[in-house]
């Protein structure tokens, strides 16, 4: 219990210290303002994509996917279960529609792409990031369809379209399987292709989180704390969720691998999306930023402390 502690403790500072270093960097003006927008870009399409493809082309073989589709199943239930637990508690704790909105999207969806996949990466084998990312495809599914258009202000956006689902992260998640499932090879030439790849997947970890800090850094730190019921919020997302779920699963005697990368993807904070979508429309972001700066300090401490409670 005290390895598994110490190593993700270890882990979470190394993403804090690169979130507070975002931080600093936007209060001492060392980037320009705008900058949050290019890492965001560069971010979601190409490092990201880079991590996705690679993990696929790397792991998605016939065998290994007639051996995993039971974590998309699984996935697909607690999708399911998040949005209806998210729908209802954010009738408790907002009364205005588009604020239940964004409840609603923070509790039902955690972090579970950039903060996810960077933990998982730290943590584990690429076999486990493979098997995380066939849990999540569901929840990427929702945050790529309604997730999205939910978070559009009302009368605002164009409802919920096709579209959507042609991303570079699905894009790359279809090719990288693709690639794998044919056991598809790069040719001689093209043999530094993967490599880079490879290259560039290793740096979505930290940019991810020097985004998070960045993006946080345009906001009072005062003003962001002083909402009392934000901090509920965070211990119902980060500690009470991923607890039920994987008490549950166990009393299940459910596969503990299973186990292991479904408590990865609902045990992390709260994203950035509840800040981006409705700063694109003109709505109030003051509510996801809040959400995001208490959810990524209080998890530095509740992701070791369950990970070496419920992992045993």
């Amino acid at each position: 219990m005290l390895q598994i502690f110490s190593t993700t403790l270890n882990q979470m500072l190394i993403l804090f210290l690169f979130m507070l270093i975002g931080f600093f960097f936007n209060k001492r003006k060392l980037l320009p303002a705008n900058d949050s927008v290019v890492l965001s870009k560069l971010e979601t399409n190409l490092l990201l994509p880079c991590v996705i493809f690679n993990t696929f082309y790397e792991n998605c073989t016939v065998e290994h996917f007639k051996a995993k589709w039971t974590y998309i199943l699984y996935g697909a239930v607690i999708t399911i279960v998040s949005l209806i637990i998210g729908i209802v508690l954010a009738k408790v704790f907002a009364k205005e529609r588009y604020l239940r909105k964004i409840y609603a999207y923070s509790f039902a969806v955690a972090n579970f792409g950039f903060m996810g996949i960077a933990v998982v990466k730290g943590l584990y084998s690429s076999e486990v990031l493979f098997d995380y990312m066939m849990f999540t495809l569901p929840l990427n599914l929702y945050v790529y369809s309604y997730g999205i258009a939910s978070l559009i202000p009302q009368n605002q956006g164009k409802g919920l379209k096709l579209k959507m689902f042609i991303n570079p992260s699905f894009i790359s998640l279809v090719v990288g399987a693709v690639f794998g499932l044919l056991s598809i090879q790069f040719p001689t030439w093209l043999s530094f292709v993967p490599q880079a790849v490879t290259l560039a997947g290793n740096c979505m970890s930290p940019l991810a989180m020097l985004l998070t800090g960045f993006v946080i850094g345009d906001y009072s730190l005062k003003k962001l704390m002083r909402e009392k019921k934000i901090y509920f919020a965070s211990v119902i997302r980060l500690i009470f969720l991923p607890t039920i779920f994987v008490l549950v699963l166990k009393a299940l005697h459910t596969d503990s691998a299973i186990v292991l990368v479904a408590l990865c993807a609902t045990a992390m904070p709260l994203g950035l999306n509840t800040i981006v979508f409705p700063a694109a429309y003109g709505a109030d972001t003051t509510p996801g930023a809040s959400m995001a700066l208490i959810s990524n300090l209080m998890s530095v401490i509740t992701i070791p402390i369950l990970f070496a409670l419920l992992l045993n």
